[in-house]
């Protein structure tokens, strides 16, 4: 992290004021105590406000759910567990969110501005929106959200780091630890550290302005990043917070008190906050009955009222409509329930005691899916943001030579192995050319154009077996294909490209393994493996598998034009010309004759009749569009 420059203008910490000049502290207060004077217990009642216009009073429906809710704050490493974040769609509002690898802004939580693109300085702007306790989301929300995700705090005291600084000699330094109420003994306490998921946040630099009043700050960051509109995750209330860590019982006073810390780097309260914030909102073991209200509090359209842990590994959650979320889209449903569902009874449950699930397809299960259609069940396919590919390593044998690659790929014919892989669900496992975009996503029609494959694999002078021969590989030269022997896909799969290349005079070795992950791992006398990888939405993402050092890669290529491209792309705030480094990117891939797209892997959501609008976008939790979820007009009549 490099040291921080000062921020044009000093903000003074300790008057906690609007840079506008106007103290609105008195004002929050007393509005909060209002508020909070109608919190009961677990239920979370808001005074008895209305219900929403939009929704329907009573009307409830029931998921089938696989997964458990062990945190509350999505934006911490345990947070991105499946469960948590099945959660976090329904109950978190937020400045945008990836969908296919595309932004979609909800102004109704707040925007994010590009005020300065030189400095690339950034401003989040929260709309008027509260808590589902009826505190109001503002500057301490932003603030705490800003100091979990950047990282700037577990620096060492002697760091230039900074929230704010003036230009004069010393701001910005670290006070002395006697300064701030800290003892500074020899043995200096740990780097103050959020466990909070990485993001382009890291790269901020400081907060250099900020208005409590209309509830916003700006941040400035070292370079321009490309998540710069989803970076700032507002994952927890800041005055929940501050109550738990610093033992404030006043909410604006514990809100003050958290954005006093940032502001001054008063590092014995950080550390305090750091430690709640990180796991401050598990949940604890029980039967759920001592859940604490304050763990539930949200900001999106629906809030967690009741959380059954009485079985054993078979939790359930009730979450009700938030009265206090005026954003879009507006619920219908008034009680959503997560049921605890066995995997393999989703299919049996719907329709009796669940209205909605989220399977993969599979042979045992396509009668009963075609049955479900023709009583007029609902059944969205969409890709889960997957694809089944055949990798070369290029590291070993005849494909440490590139044309020899290119032979290869030429050889298989994807369409075959799609086809008998999938069987009964051919219909449903899209045929792909890109491993960096989705079918029917922005930027795929540009990426099949533009990425060269199509080329790659027209291009042969001849037949597969005559382009074999003129590169000087012999006929019935064995190649190793690795797939996970579990998995009827690739296991069909297999059989299919065994059969394909050798009519070229290819020779497959049949290298599977039931612990695909271990083999790949452990087993480098591998020469190809036809396995299922994520499209990736992020840089990061790409560099880990298609990277020189990627430690998710698996076909052990090195390109430095690559490496060079995906650093770029984290450096580039506009979609347009990220979505081109990305086709380029793709480019190299292919150009190296890595990877062969074969297929996406679907998967279906399937709601009853009592249910419209179940169609989360690919690669989303079921509970994605919950909000959008809708009740049938002939059941309102």
């Amino acid at each position: 992290m490099p040291a921080l420059p000062p921020s044009p203008r000093r903000i003074t910490p300790s008057d906690h004021r609007s840079t506008r000049g106007v103290n609105v502290s008195g004002a929050l207060r007393r509005r909060a105590a209002a508020v909070l004077a109608c919190a009961t217990a677990l239920a979370l009642v808001a005074c008895g406000a209305p219900l929403p216009d939009s929704v329907v009073a009573g009307s409830s429906t029931t998921v089938g759910w696989t997964h458990t809710l062990t945190s509350t704050n999505p934006a911490t490493s345990a947070g991105t567990e499946p469960g948590n974040q099945d959660l976090a769609v329904m109950t978190r509002g937020q400045f945008a969110r990836t969908v296919e690898g595309v932004t979609e802004l909800d102004e109704s939580f707040g925007t994010a501005t590009i005020t300065d693109p030189e400095t690339f300085t950034v401003r989040y702007d929260l709309a008027e929106t509260d808590w589902s306790d009826g505190i109001p989301l503002d500057t301490a929300d932003l603030m705490l959200a800003w100091a979990a995700g950047t990282g700037i705090l577990a620096q060492e005291r002697s760091d230039d780091a900074a929230v704010e600084g003036d230009g004069k000699e010393g701001a910005g330094k670290e006070e002395p630890a006697e300064q701030k109420g800290e003892s500074k003994d020899a043995d200096a306490p740990d780097p103050i550290t959020f466990d909070a998921r990485t993001t382009g946040l890291r790269e901020s630099l400081q907060i250099v302005d900020y208005d409590e009043f209309d509830r916003w700050i700006e941040v400035q960051f070292s370079h321009p990043i490309d998540d710069w509109q989803t970076a700032l995750n507002v994952a927890v209330p800041a005055h929940v917070v501050g109550q738990r860590a610093l033992g404030i019982e006043d909410p604006m006073a514990a809100k003050h008190a958290v954005m006093s810390a940032i502001l001054d780097r008063d590092r014995a309260d950080l550390r305090a906050i750091a430690k709640v914030w990180n796991t401050g909102f598990e949940l604890p073991e029980g039967d759920g009955s001592n859940i604490p209200a304050d763990l539930l509090v949200s900001s999106g359209p629906y809030r967690i009222v009741e959380i059954d842990q009485s079985r054993k590994d078979a939790q359930n959650v009730r979450l009700v409509v938030n009265k206090h979320y005026s954003g879009e889209p507006a619920p219908e449903f008034e009680t959503i329930v997560l049921r605890h569902t066995d995997g393999n009874k989703l299919l049996q449950e719907i329709g009796d005691s669940v209205n909605v699930v989220q399977v993969r397809p599979t042979p045992e299960n396509f009668t009963r899916v075609r049955d479900l259609e023709r009583l007029d069940y609902n059944v969205s396919a969409g890709g889960d943001r997957t694809t089944w590919a055949l990798i070369l390593n290029v590291n070993r044998g005849e494909f440490t030579w590139h044309n020899a690659r290119v032979a290869f790929m030429r050889a298989v014919r994807p369409s075959e192995i799609r086809e008998a892989a999938a069987g009964s669900w051919s219909s449903s496992y899209g045929s792909t050319d890109s491993l960096l975009f989705s079918p029917g996503a922005e930027g795929y029609e540009i990426a099949q154009q533009d990425s060269g494959l199509k080329k790659l694999l027209a291009g042969g002078a001849g037949e597969p077996a005559e382009e074999r021969e003129a590169i000087g590989v012999d006929a019935g030269t064995e190649v190793c294909v690795l797939y996970d022997t579990d998995s009827h896909f690739a296991f069909a799969g297999f059989a299919a490209l065994k059969k394909s290349v050798a009519e070229a005079g290819w020779d497959i070795k049949d290298c599977g393994a039931e612990d695909i992950d271990t083999a790949v791992q452990e087993n480098k006398n591998w020469d190809a493996v036809l396995t299922r990888i994520p499209v990736p939405s992020e840089p990061a993402e790409i560099a880990a598998q298609w990277g020189s050092k990627g430690a998710q890669s698996l076909s052990g290529v090195k390109n430095d034009k690559r490496d060079e491209l995906i650093a770029e792309l984290a450096r580039t705030p506009d979609y347009y010309a990220a979505r081109d480094l990305r086709v380029q990117i793709e480019s190299t891939i292919v150009d190296d004759a890595l990877a062969l797209p074969i297929a996406t892997q679907p998967v279906l959501t399937i709601s009853d009749r009592q249910v419209v609008g179940a169609q989360p976008p690919p690669g989303a939790p079921v509970t994605f569009d919950s909000a959008n979820w809708a009740i049938p007009d002939e059941k309102l009549n």
